[in-house]
């Protein structure tokens, strides 16, 4: 008879084995403890499917008015101008990859693997007379990023490895944190107001005409439904989509915290490791969370 390992107890034996092998070796490896990398790669697939949905809110907006007979039109409505959007949807995802960046550098850094950094991230973002508080809170992130992203560039200049793991992490600590924060309210906040608005624009769209349709034209009303129904599922799924960037977010500055901390008083593999590992589980989830709905 044979015996199969349930994955979840399997994946656990394999993480304590190559922990132990690595203590033997005498190797703090930051990458090995919390797998950044891997993190990082999984970032740079969700993160940019949530924020760049603040220029396609815009675009379905438009969309929805476009198609709305101008007799049902209030007398001075006009379609937006999503290129203000378009061009904040840039500026996030840039401070973003930043982010995924600077996650992925710290394992390198630990690992000696070589690594090189020298993009730039645009200091001006256009104003959006319909949401100024979306425009300084991505100004706000991409000062941050920028600060990081010098960090990385100084990292590289002066060839920092793994002793200057600590140093590096509390010197862009408070940046970290700044911009987690920043990006989180872009999309809890700003974003959110901007999926509030297309959603009643949506309800009116539908709602109006589902309600006066004649007999004559149930299967037209049928069809109509389950597209509202549709459109529906796609609005919720976005909000879910806020919920799960919020978290990443949240766990993103504690991830960083911890890291320094054990950093700092300069803990073994395994104890990085018993440390983060909730934390990291969480994150993995929420990134996953985000891509099972893109697909």
């Amino acid at each position: 008879m044979s015996l199969t390992m349930a994955p979840r107890n399997l994946s656990l034996r394999i993480v304590a084995v190559a922990a132990f092998l690595l203590v033997l070796n005498g190797c703090v490896n930051l990458d090995d403890a919390a797998g950044l990398s891997k993190l990082s790669d999984e970032a740079r697939i969700a993160l940019p499917r949530v924020s760049n949905d603040v220029a396609g809110t815009c675009a379905r907006q438009n969309t929805l008015f476009e198609n709305t007979p101008s007799a049902e039109r209030p007398p001075t409505a006009q379609a937006q101008d999503c290129k203000p959007y378009q061009e904040i949807a840039g500026h996030l995802a840039k401070d973003e990859n930043v982010l995924a960046d600077y996650f992925d550098a710290l394992g390198k850094l630990a690992s000696n693997e070589p690594m090189g950094y020298n993009a730039t991230v645009d200091a001006n973002v256009t104003a959006t007379g319909a949401n100024s508080s979306l425009s300084a809170n991505t100004m706000a992130a991409g000062n941050d990023a920028q600060s990081i992203l010098k960090s990385l560039a100084d990292a590289v200049t002066r060839g920092y490895r793994e002793k200057q793991l600590g140093q590096l992490m509390e010197q862009n600590d408070p940046a970290i944190q700044s911009l987690t924060r920043a990006l989180k309210k872009v999309i809890t906040v700003d974003y959110a107001l901007l999926l509030s608005n297309e959603e009643l624009s949506m309800d009116n769209f539908y709602k109006g005409p589902m309600a006066s349709a004649q007999p004559n034209e149930r299967l037209t009303l049928i069809l109509v439904q389950r597209q509202y129904a549709h459109d529906k599922v796609a609005m919720q799924s976005r909000k879910d989509d806020i919920a799960a960037y919020s978290k990443i977010m949240d766990d993103t500055a504690a991830l960083h915290s911890k890291l320094k901390q054990e950093a700092t008083r300069k803990a073994s593999i395994v104890e990085i490791a018993k440390q983060v590992r909730p934390l990291v589980l969480s994150l993995n989830a929420a990134l996953s969370d985000i891509q099972s709905r893109s697909n």
